[in-house]
């Protein structure tokens, strides 16, 4: 669900931090040897990344909207902890502003799963624009003794420095909880989706809370959960249209014999609400019958009527879960966010991943954000440069969301292997 085996054993204690570093080169550092084993793309930045996010300030105020905020987790000396990136030219370059090096991501603990959010309107002493970034510590040891915590971290200065604010979740000793994702619900609190391995009825459901200060937490409820033990449903993403209605996308692992992770879209028309917690809503596919499957992410694009939706993902399958043509190399776009059911089309991704196979490194957890006023996309995505050696590393690319998918054909593969999905 989240690769655990992607981030090692990496983080350890707990305290209040205030972050700043010094800005560096405007350019991430040129692709060392060996880079053009990747199909497409400028490597971000060098030394080991996972989970990039990225966000398009829109509430900023003048002097900052318009930036794209990028964050990724790395791993040094022992310790997990997200670096924070800002672009100034949508998307074509961008200077690391900051870090976050969080006591409880040290001492091989480690830190994964995060997310990054802007705040559309004030929640408590946080005024619209407060950015928002929350992980998973505590990562690093097996489940039975593991010590996991979502962590929330804000920046009052659009990234420059962070201090932290919450847990958002503190289990006892256990399997873990994984995947925060935020949104503002209509009632203005602000809502926290996380995936939850804790249930001993269930090997993951996924769970929300809320807050009116960010630091206070109400008790979770089920948002997804399956009565099958195995079914895991997590990795939530949400967005919100013009008309208000709130959107999630989420994969649901073991649920469907055959695309192991599909990934459901579902509505909720103030952002708490959900419905049936068993009601998975409607699985994507495009028109043409294909699927994405697994670490999907949302993005709304700016545009006529309720504007677009981007969806990134890790592959592109067919129905009996194969990975087809345009796997690795394709983003989908819904052109009419009130038809969730059909519509979803295949563009060209910027950056386009070879040998993706369902790997926890490869296309894993790619994110997209809008561009030239919704007209292109930036996309962030992962991939080997020494698949032997390691580590994984990021990339990424500009293109434009109408388009046609690339010609080249792929020799169809065999059907995935259940064992290469952390799941």
């Amino acid at each position: 669900m989240r690769g655990r085996t992607l981030l090692g054993s990496l983080v350890g204690a707990l305290s209040l931090v205030l972050v700043t570093v010094a800005p560096v080169a405007a350019e991430p550092p040129p692709p060392p040897p060996g880079a053009a084993d990747v199909d497409k793309g400028k490597q971000f930045r060098e030394g080991g990344s996972s989970y990039p996010r990225a966000v398009k300030l829109r509430h900023s105020g003048p002097l900052h909207n318009g930036k794209i905020l990028v964050s990724t987790t790395t791993y040094q000396n022992e310790a997990g902890f997200p670096v924070f990136y800002e672009s100034n030219d949508d998307g074509r370059s961008f200077r690391q502003i900051s870090e976050i090096r969080d006591p409880a991501g040290e001492n091989r603990q480690g830190m994964c799963c995060s997310t990054l959010y802007e705040l559309p309107r004030q929640v408590g002493d946080m005024p619209a624009g407060t950015l928002l970034w929350a992980g998973t510590a505590g990562i690093g040891l097996d489940a039975e003794e593991r010590q996991s915590s979502i962590r929330l971290w804000r920046s009052d200065d659009h990234g420059e420095t962070w201090s932290y604010l919450s847990d958002i979740a503190n289990p006892p000793q256990g399997p873990g909880v994984w995947e925060p994702e935020f949104t503002v619900s209509a009632q203005g609190d602000l809502v926290a989706f996380y995936s939850d391995d804790m249930d001993p009825n269930h090997d993951q459901k996924m769970v929300q809370t809320r807050s009116q200060d960010g630091v206070n937490w109400t008790e979770p409820q089920d948002t997804f959960k399956d009565d099958r033990f195995g079914v895991r449903p997590g990795m939530a993403g949400v967005r919100q249209l013009p008309d208000g209605t709130y959107l999630m996308t989420f994969e649901a692992c073991n649920y469907d014999d055959q695309r192991l992770c599909a990934v459901y879209i579902k509505t909720s028309p103030d952002g708490w609400n959900w419905g049936d917690p068993r009601d998975f809503g409607t699985e994507i596919k495009t028109d043409t019958g294909k699927y994405p499957v697994h670490t999907p992410t949302l993005s709304w694009m700016p545009g006529p009527g309720q504007g677009k939706l981007v969806l990134a993902y890790q592959i592109l399958a067919d129905e009996s879960g194969a990975p087809v043509e345009g796997n690795g190399r394709t983003l989908l776009v819904n052109d009419d966010p009130t038809n969730l059911e059909s519509g979803w089309r295949e563009i060209p991704s910027p950056v386009q991943i070879k040998h993706n196979r369902g790997s926890d490194c490869r296309n894993f957890s790619p994110t997209v954000a809008p561009i030239d006023g919704g007209a292109s996309v930036l996309h962030l995505t992962t991939d080997y440069i020494d698949y032997v050696n390691g580590p994984c590393e990021l990339f990424y690319g500009t293109g434009p969301v109408d388009g046609e998918p690339g010609a080249e054909q792929l020799l169809r593969p065999q059907p995935l292997d259940p064992g290469r999905f952390d799941a």
